[in-house]
């Protein structure tokens, strides 16, 4: 471990050193004078001079010069749509929530022998029964993101239907309490 640091220790004051011996470098006057004046020139060439052609440039752009026929606008910037949404994350928010709660409802009716599990397939341990709801709930987000950023309104369509079913069984379960 100590040649490692004492590795490290030497490459950091070497390149120290190169870092401070690039910073003694003296920049001639004459390159600073003819940079500064490029500068100027360059400025100078974006701003114009007389207050007409600025007065000229404004009338084109409010539209009140004959002129501004001519004048081309550049294209608005692409709108891309926002996928990830806060209507997105509540909806899919509620769409997980609602099947923990589904789950835990669930489990504590079975657990009080009052009621037995609906789905046939779904298995009978708490944490089998959270793997299947959280893969489907995953699943169902997924397809959701898809849809959502195709800009069509089916992406909905999971979490409400997951949200309504689960609701169900919540529902079940305080029945069978």
């Amino acid at each position: 471990m100590n040649a490692i640091r004492g590795t490290m220790l030497g490459l950091v004051v070497a390149l120290g050193t190169l870092a401070t011996s690039a910073q003694d470098n003296t920049i001639p006057l004459k390159q600073i004078e003819k940079d500064a004046q490029n500068l100027q020139l360059s400025a100078r060439a974006a701003v114009p001079d007389n207050e007409a052609a600025v007065e000229h440039a404004n009338a084109m752009l409010s539209g009140s010069s004959s002129s501004a026929a001519g004048l081309v606008l550049p294209a608005p910037a692409p709108r891309f749509p926002r996928t990830l949404s806060p209507g997105f994350f509540l909806l899919n928010g509620a769409h997980l929530g609602m099947a923990v709660f589904d789950v835990e409802m669930t489990q504590h009716c079975l657990a009080d022998h009052h009621c037995v599990e609906g789905n046939p397939l779904m298995p009978t341990s708490q944490a089998g029964a959270l793997g299947v709801s959280l893969a489907l709930v995953g699943s169902g987000a997924f397809i959701s993101y898809k849809l959502k950023k195709q800009e069509t309104k089916l992406w909905m369509l999971s979490p409400v239907v997951g949200i309504a079913a689960h609701t169900i069984g919540v529902a079940t379960g305080f029945a069978h309490r």
